[in-house]
């Protein structure tokens, strides 16, 4: 439990004080998320427990709520646009399609499934596998997974040949930058474990 309070405590805001630097108060933060405008945390943490002294001892429970730092520029953006969710919505996908802009890709097969993406942005869930959690980090995240995965076919390969491996190194350092270090006990299963240091290990002779 430390490790996840301390890597909580490193790379995510806990709600009161999200509000407190942004200046948001919770009861326009819970409107928000209701009417689908920001998200909900990442994570959520109830604790129970007992404290005990020579006073004796007492119960005690507690519930906390995580946010990536990205939620300080989402809840300047909803500020902005007076909290209205088709307009937050339109400037994530905006900025979702600048981040993968950014990579230089070649053109996607099929059009990605933009509501999904929003749906699981507003659920908190790009919180727990991005640095921050923002739209542009998302698509990027999202694309060099899938490249990832099709140079190497899901680490399957025995071996690349030297254009690849040149392919494959820009995507994992990339990904590195953009993929959250995950939390302790979501790290062995994470896309982190397994496209950046199981293929570092394996294609790119590098150590986890």
């Amino acid at each position: 439990m430390e490790d996840l309070l301390d890597y909580l405590r490193r790379h995510f805001l806990a709600e009161p004080e999200l509000l407190a630097r942004s200046g948001v108060s919770l009861d326009t933060l819970r409107g928000w998320q209701r009417a689908g405008a920001a998200p909900w945390p990442s994570y959520r943490l109830t604790l129970a427990g007992e404290a005990a002294s020579c006073m004796g001892a007492a119960a005690l429970s507690a519930e906390s709520a995580w946010y990536p730092w990205g939620m300080l520029c989402w809840l300047g953006q909803a500020l902005a646009l007076g909290g209205e969710p088709e307009r937050l919505r339109t400037g994530f996908e905006s900025a979702w399609r600048e981040g993968l802009a950014a990579l230089e890709l070649p053109p996607a097969e099929a059009e990605p499934d933009l509501a999904a993406v929003w749906r699981d942005f507003l659920a908190g869930s790009y919180g727990v596998c991005t640095r921050a959690g923002l739209p542009g980090e998302v698509a990027q995240k999202e694309a060099l997974v899938l490249l990832i995965d099709a140079l190497t076919d899901r680490q399957r390969r025995p071996g690349l040949a030297p254009a690849e491996r040149e392919r494959l190194a820009w995507a994992v350092d990339l990904l590195d930058a953009v993929a959250a270090p995950f939390a302790p006990h979501e790290r062995a299963g994470s896309s982190r474990a397994r496209c950046v240091e199981l293929t570092r290990r394996r294609y790119l002779g590098a150590a986890a």
